[in-house]
């Protein structure tokens, strides 16, 4: 097997990613400086500033890095398997993604500073539920083009399934009113994915 090692520079890139994500979760973005990620990485400001022009592009690499850390980012459709084997799949991965700490941490902040920063939301949408939602629909697009689902708009349908599955677990996640780590049940998702394959049968 083939070990791949990284650089100098990019083991330094991937140490100020690392320390930023800890802080933006810890500290929130506005309380999170340069000179913090710096030090938490063990790295010169220069050295950041090197790799990241400012704070918000450290930002979005943050939330980019977690995405494609994601199996969903690695998703395709697999003609092998059932559809509902193959959505299950991807509903699975899309559900470990938003509710995982991170994606969750990061939508409170977008949202609890969306006067002061609203450039945050725009770079969060784009680096994460947009990308998100591109990828679903390429497997639904392909499934479509394989004639196993009847789909004439693919953007409608990725967004009933994925609003589906997520139920109101998310709101009630960001009202602080679901437990950490609760999720939708599989015996949901399982429903939902049923009724979706149905729907567009």
């Amino acid at each position: 097997m083939e070990i791949t090692t990284l650089s100098r520079s990019e083991q330094k890139r991937q140490q100020i990613i690392k320390a930023a994500t800890t802080l933006f979760m810890d500290k929130g973005f506005p309380n999170t400086s340069m000179d913090q990620i710096a030090k938490l990485a063990e790295v010169s400001k220069q050295t950041v500033y090197s790799h990241f022009k400012d704070k918000n592009n450290l930002f979005v690499e943050t939330i980019t890095a977690h995405c494609s850390s994601s199996n969903l980012r690695k998703e395709q459709f697999d003609v092998g398997q059932s559809v509902e084997s193959n959505l299950l799949r991807v509903v699975t991965n899309f559900i470990a993604l938003v509710f995982s700490p991170e994606a969750l941490r990061v939508y409170d902040t977008c949202v609890a500073h969306k006067d002061e920063y609203p450039e945050l939301g725009v770079f969060f949408y784009e680096a994460a539920p947009k990308m998100v939602l591109q990828q679903v629909e390429t497997c639904l697009q392909c499934m479509a083009q394989e004639g196993l689902l009847n789909i004439e708009n693919s953007t409608f349908a990725t967004l009933q399934l994925l609003g589906m599955t997520q139920g109101d677990w998310k709101m009630r996640h960001a009202l602080g009113q679901a437990k950490e780590g609760e999720l939708p049940p599989d015996t949901y998702i399982q429903d939902c994915v049923s009724r979706f394959i149905k729907a567009y049968s």
